[in-house]
């Protein structure tokens, strides 16, 4: 649907038959995305049905995209789920889900899909992560959670490659972009990280590709986001990240008075958008 729809294209554009996964939910608008790729770029198309989260989601996946597809150049974990809200609140089954979706499903993937490209010293692992990887983000402590642990895993598996190997790993690290998982989260559209930084598919996968192609271990678009993400964080004393993270992770109807939240709702309105 977003960062995954977008990365497809932009392969595609790149001449790369494309093996797309999905739920069987969303099997119509599936096959109608692969025709269209197939239709405009000219290239080869596969679809296939799974739920990551069952017990031999993944394994599945494997089996059937190696028997009908064959060999694998690059995979892409880009599936993931998002909830917006205290951890004491979460619901438990929200919860398993997250994880076992966001690490698990990226985990046995990339563990069944990479001892091929290291035996062929050719391919590319690429695992959409998430600026959250970075550090803890309140309101949202089991998705960064997930997050840090795909970013750990993809990081520790790219130096467990052989020297001069040219099997590549890493991560896309977008910031809140506009997806459906914003809103299938629940996050409200006054969350301030939304307000800093929201950025659109296209802008992500554009750079996201190009990153790829360079062989760059981490990617996180836009120079706010490298500088916030890549810098700050890293090298900010922790009582500072501490209260900076403290205001990032809130609505902004909890940080300014009501009348200013009012007056910049309407303001947005005049630019044809609105947030709050």
């Amino acid at each position: 649907m977003g960062i995954g729809k977008g990365l497809s294209e932009r392969f595609a554009q790149e001449g790369a038959n494309i093996a797309l996964v999905d739920l069987l939910e969303q099997q119509g608008s599936l096959e109608a995305w692969a025709s269209e790729l197939k239709e405009t770029y000219g290239v080869k198309t596969w679809t296939f049905y799974a739920d990551l989260t069952d017990a031999d989601g993944p394994e599945g996946v494997y089996e059937q995209v190696t028997r009908h597809v064959g060999e694998v150049h690059t995979l892409v974990n880009n599936a993931g789920i998002c909830w917006f809200g205290t951890f004491s609140e979460m619901p438990s089954d929200r919860m398993e889900r997250m994880i076992l979706l966001n690490c698990i499903a990226y985990a046995k993937l990339s563990r069944l899909f990479l001892p091929a490209m290291i035996d062929r010293d050719e391919g590319v692992i690429l695992n959409v992560s998430s600026v959250s990887a970075f550090q803890p983000v309140p309101k949202m402590a089991i998705y960064a959670a997930t997050k840090a642990f795909t970013q750990s895993l993809t990081e520790a598996v790219r130096c467990e490659l052989p020297l001069g190997s040219k099997v590549t790993v890493s991560t896309l690290n977008p910031p809140f972009t506009r997806t459906s998982l914003i809103g299938d989260a629940g996050v409200p559209l006054d969350f301030v990280p939304l307000l800093t930084s929201f950025m659109d598919v296209s802008e992500v996968t554009r750079g996201g590709l190009l990153a790829l192609k360079r062989g760059k271990v981490r990617y996180v678009p836009g120079l706010f986001n490298k500088f916030m993400y890549l810098y700050l964080v890293k090298f900010a004393p922790a009582t500072v990240l501490g209260a900076l993270t403290w205001v990032l992770c809130n609505r902004l109807t909890d940080l300014v008075p009501d009348p200013v939240v009012k007056l910049y709702n309407i303001i947005r309105k005049q630019g044809g958008e609105d947030y709050v």
